[in-house]
């Protein structure tokens, strides 16, 4: 079953402006326990994109056909608003799910999350910014815990300062600036600087021939997460592009989607549990 919740709404805006919205899919039938729920974040470069990309089969569904309760999650994009807009979303929609939990059938310690690209990004920041205040935002109720407990980062940058100048369209307008004048925020927004001893596992992916986020990036925040001895799963695809493949022209489909799928969910299946 999918169902569609408001689950925050941005103070100073119109209504059909300020709501935001998850889609809910949940096993059928509702497991006799408090089922696990996993997030979606979809990619776009934080200008593009909606939740209904997590509709793929091998995405949010594929996580609700073995018994997590699925969340696909739209967040402002930077044309509405620069970060820390974005996460302050997703984190209100952890909130939300934590909050609802008894209604939906979800157990309110077991919770993750995944994403692509930009939302591969979002979710290694939900991944170890849990407890900063600063970063919370008021798009939500701040009684509940944003913290997560498993995290999918794939083709998602770490370190924005050393990332290339060919992305300074793309970045310039999610930080609202130029690095000359945004230098602090990008270190802000920046995982691999907030990793720290009681961040959750971590499955990160990526190609070595990514053409938009380097492949270096995902190294940092291997580098970041083993100096401190965590739970990281670092799955290189050699030879793979920004859509994970040889061929860097060819869309986003299938292959190797699929199998992506099946590995994130074992990897939540290991650290969630069904």
């Amino acid at each position: 079953m999918r169902a569609a919740q408001k689950y925050g709404s941005v103070p100073g805006l119109p209504a059909w402006q300020a709501d935001r919205y998850l889609d809910l899919l949940l096993p059928t039938p509702r497991p006799p326990e408090l089922a696990p729920a996993v997030l979606y974040l979809h990619g776009g470069g934080w200008r593009a994109g909606e939740r209904s990309a997590g509709l793929y089969p091998w995405l949010s569904p594929l996580l609700a056909a073995h018994g997590f309760v699925a969340a696909n999650v739209s967040y402002r994009l930077s044309g509405e608003a620069p970060f820390p807009a974005q996460l302050y979303d997703v984190k209100a929609a952890v909130r939300w799910v934590r909050a609802n939990a008894e209604a939906y059938g979800i157990d309110p310690e077991r919770v993750g999350v995944w994403g692509d690209s930009a939302g591969g990004h979002l979710a290694a920041l939900l991944g170890t910014t849990a407890g900063r205040a600063d970063l919370e935002g008021n798009c939500g109720s701040t009684e509940w815990s944003s913290a997560v407990q498993a995290v999918v980062m794939r083709c998602a940058p770490s370190d924005f300062p050393t990332m290339p100048p060919e992305n300074a369209e793309v970045l310039d307008a999610l930080f609202g600036g130029p690095p000359s004048e945004t230098a602090e925020l990008r270190r802000l927004a920046s995982p691999a600087g907030h990793v720290h001893a009681g961040v959750p596992p971590f499955l990160i992916v990526h190609g070595t021939r990514d053409e938009t986020v380097p492949f270096d990036q995902a190294e940092t925040m291997v580098q970041a997460l083993r100096a401190y001895d965590r739970d990281v799963t670092f799955h290189v695809v050699e030879g793979g592009h920004h859509n994970l493949l040889e061929n860097l022209d060819l869309p986003w489909g299938s292959d190797p989607w699929v199998d992506l799928g099946l590995q994130a969910l074992d990897f939540f299946r290991r650290t969630l549990g069904t």
